[in-house]
């Protein structure tokens, strides 16, 4: 059971990262940079005790906990090398000239203040209590509040704890991380509508997502809030493509959708493909292989409930098709996948056929016509990924329906299937909402930082009085424009 954590250390807990927000705009991105990794280090030697908790807490196997152990300390090292890099400072100079008005101008980016980080369900280590997003607010100079997720408490715990011990071992303010429980959606309301915090970041539901983001805006003083809140990531398969590869893009598909008990946020929902014989022969593999797809454990009671419901719901609309329905639930609670078939028309006119279903369900779509392949993609709500399973001609074939899919989307695939989310510069994780309420930002990747940062310009500032980023000298020695040129160069000028 997890223990509420009272208000008044809630605002204790605030005024301390108030205080620690102080203390970090006076770090030094390498500051930061060595911090995130000394994090990494000490999550690094966590054993055998955090894999039997998480294990126990969240049914995820050993294999993919150790898996994702390892994505987790990478990301703090690759993000904490991105801010060593002066990548998100931005520093940008325009030296003073004689026909300049305003003369020397510099600016950079700088933290926003306190954030609010809501652990994830479904990601106990990469995006929960000391996941991407706390390394990218702390790389950011941002102190974080996190509100562990319920569902893995003792994970959570000892997370925190490991990020606690670098905050001692450095000597840093308490404030610059807290941990706070509880299973309210009091708890989070207060916390997101509080006078000091700057930010909010979550990945869950839908319903979780918008109503952070109502409260955040029905603030006195507005923040942002970074929530990702789920997709039905389609798949448009085109007919060159499907009449060659129905049977390997079924399996392809199938593995995916059943990946992780189809509890991934890129988990691709919805299969829309013309209708005719190479589909005939991709729904009779899909057939043959779900039927060897091993029941396994959801998260926890709240996620399979839910999956239950939404998924009775998709199955007892008009005009659907049972492909395979398992038993949602065993007597042991594992979980098998379950697949139904419609048609364009139904699937437009009916708004449940295209709401997530968060678990191994999949919707397949038959179009009569390329022009109901256009219509579906123009109605499509902003999603995190689409994918399109295509030769270069069906390319070439389809350019005005895939114009339309680069705006619905924050990651087109070419071919292959969208779960499987690498830690790069290069990730987009976040699309147009309800996807995520900010498409112009990511949650995956050292691009990850840039949702937690804000810039402000020095004007005439003498250098001895301006931070690292901005100084003649360059002491950082990272790449700044300098004139509308990119350098790493120090500058022989005449201080003030």
């Amino acid at each position: 059971m997890m223990e509420e954590t009272p208000t008044q250390n809630i605002d204790k807990r605030i005024q301390m990262a108030v205080e620690a927000f102080q203390f970090l705009k006076n770090t030094t991105i390498n500051e930061r940079a060595e911090f995130m990794n000394a994090v990494a280090d000490q999550i690094e030697v966590l054993g055998v005790e955090l894999l039997e908790v998480t294990h126990a807490e969240t049914s995820l196997p050993l294999a993919r906990l150790i898996g994702e152990k390892a994505r987790t300390t990478g990301q703090w090292r690759s993000y904490a090398k991105a801010v060593a890099a002066g990548i998100y400072t931005e520093a940008r100079l325009d030296l003073a000239q004689p026909e300049k008005q305003k003369g020397d101008l510099r600016k950079y980016n700088v933290g926003i203040g306190p954030v609010v980080i809501f652990g994830a369900s479904n990601f106990p280590f990469a995006f929960s209590t000391a996941g991407g997003d706390t390394a990218s607010a702390i790389g950011a100079g941002c102190p974080v509040i996190i509100k562990a997720h319920p569902a893995h408490p003792k994970t959570s715990q000892i997370m925190a704890d490991a990020i606690t011990t670098v905050v001692k071992a450095f000597g840093w303010p308490e404030g610059v991380f807290s941990h706070i429980t509880g299973t309210s959606y009091e708890i989070g309301a207060y916390l997101t509508q509080h006078k000091d915090i700057r930010a909010v970041a979550f990945t869950g539901s839908f319903h979780g997502g918008k109503a952070l983001f109502d409260i955040a805006n029905s603030r006195e003083n507005p923040i942002p809030v970074f929530a990702e809140m789920g997709s039905i990531n389609p798949v448009f398969a085109f007919q060159n493509l499907l009449e060659t590869k129905a049977e390997t893009l079924a399996k392809e598909y199938i593995a995916s959708l059943t990946l992780g008990v189809g509890q991934f946020c890129t988990n691709p929902g919805v299969f829309i493909s013309l209708k005719g014989k190479p589909l005939d022969r991709f729904i009779t593999v899909l057939k043959e292989e779900t039927q060897y797809v091993t029941p396994v454990n959801m998260l926890h009671k709240g996620i399979l409930e839910s999956f239950e419901k939404n998924r009775s719901s998709a199955i007892e609309q008009p005009d659907v098709e049972i492909i395979m329905s398992a038993n949602t639930a065993t007597e042991d609670s594992k979980v098998s996948a379950s697949i139904i078939k419609t048609n364009a028309q139904t699937f437009l006119n009916n708004p449940v056929l295209s709401e997530e279903v968060f678990g191994p369900f999949g919707v397949v779509v038959a179009c009569e016509t390329k022009e109901e392949l256009v219509k579906i993609a123009q109605e499509l709500k902003g999603q995190l990924t689409i994918t399109v399973a295509a030769t270069h001609e069906d390319v070439r074939n389809n350019d005005t329906l895939i114009n339309i899919l680069k705006d619905k989307c924050g990651r087109l695939l070419f071919n292959g299937m969208p779960t499987g989310v690498e830690v790069v510069y290069a990730m987009q994780h976040g699309g147009p909402f309800p996807a995520t309420t900010d498409s112009r930002f990511t949650s995956v990747g050292p691009d990850a930082v840039k949702r937690f940062v804000r810039p402000i310009s020095f004007q005439n500032w003498p250098d001895e009085f301006l931070p690292e980023e901005l100084k003649n000298d360059n002491p950082l020695q990272i790449s700044r424009m300098v004139d509308g040129v990119m350098n790493s160069e120090s500058l022989k000028l005449q201080t003030i």
